[in-house]
């Protein structure tokens, strides 16, 4: 797993869509990380702006930055993560996301009985 182009090669006869899928969910991971850095660090410098009309301490701040940006990257991560794996499922031939939700929705003996009846 460490040589990421052998993995590609490997898998890009079986799944055809897997290098973008790889691309789109290096993506997401890194925005997820930038979105908990950059919401760190505004949430905690805004934070020592306004330090007087505070009722928490330094740790408080540390704390309240750290759970805010933490939900906030784990959020966009996981729409962007979804989104990524919709496009897969799309490009690959016996999976599409209106395939899945038909399988979901009605069970094969169901659908098999109503053609009958």
């Amino acid at each position: 797993m460490n040589d990421i182009r052998l993995l590609k090669d490997q898998q890009r006869e079986k799944h055809p869509g897997f290098d973008s899928y790889i691309e789109c969910s290096t993506r997401s991971l890194f925005t997820g990380l930038a979105t908990f850095s950059l919401g760190f660090a505004g949430i905690y410098f805004l934070q020592q702006f306004g330090q007087r009309y505070l009722p928490y301490t330094k740790k408080g701040n540390i704390l309240v930055a750290t759970i805010v940006s933490t939900v906030a990257a784990y959020k966009v991560t996981s729409d962007r993560m979804r989104a990524c794996q919709a496009r897969w499922m799309a490009v690959e031939d016996k999976y599409s996301v209106l395939q899945e939700t038909l399988d979901t929705a009605v069970p094969e003996g169901a659908a098999a009985k109503e053609v009958l009846a």
